[in-house]
């Protein structure tokens, strides 16, 4: 490519065509990338398992929920937990008495949190990035592409100044004929 110093014009409205349609492939191709990654790790994430014993559920009763100990690793997903109750006689506690969310955690419900003693332990299944996984480097590079992402705007305002300041310049450097 032979750069022209001479031409002192700045971009021009015929420069918008190729700009734009090549904003819209870098968008299109990290998107892609980025959905692509994302699935990638949650398929090679390796799954734990993690307990939560003698969980007081009276203790609750102001909020109605418990958060596992284990939520606090990075990037944690709970996908499955089982309920097992220790006060009196165990048994595996009903679904449809509690609720959770991937953050890890638990909404009671009241008939679960009035009684005057319950406790119960908590199995969980998780994902989370484990230092020096698979995991870890491919949710790395997404936080990097997604990063770089967040730069599109500024470029896209940056080039659309550039065409109106070139249009702007060009039409006040016209020369008459004499």
């Amino acid at each position: 490519m032979k750069l022209n110093f001479q031409d002192k014009r700045g971009m021009t409205l015929g420069d918008i065509y190729p700009a734009v349609l090549t904003i819209v492939m870098i968008g299109l191709v990290l998107g892609i990338g980025i959905y692509i990654l994302a699935e990638v790790r949650t398929n090679v994430a390796t799954s734990y398992t993690g307990s939560d014993n003698n969980v007081n559920l009276t203790a609750t009763t102001a909020t109605n929920t418990t958060t596992l100990t284990d939520s606090t690793k990075d990037d944690y997903s709970l996908s499955s937990i089982i309920v097992i109750n220790t006060t009196g006689t165990p048994y595996t506690v009903p679904t449809s008495t509690y609720s959770f969310t991937s953050a890890g955690v638990i909404t009671w419900d009241q008939s679960l949190t009035s009684v005057a003693e319950y406790f119960v332990n908590i199995s969980s299944v998780y994902t989370h990035d484990a230092i020096g996984s698979p995991e870890e480097a491919i949710n790395d590079t997404v936080t990097g592409l997604a990063g770089f992402a967040d730069w599109i705007a500024i470029i896209v305002v940056v080039l659309a100044a550039a065409i109106v300041l070139g249009i702007v310049l060009s039409s006040f450097g016209r020369r008459t004929g004499v």
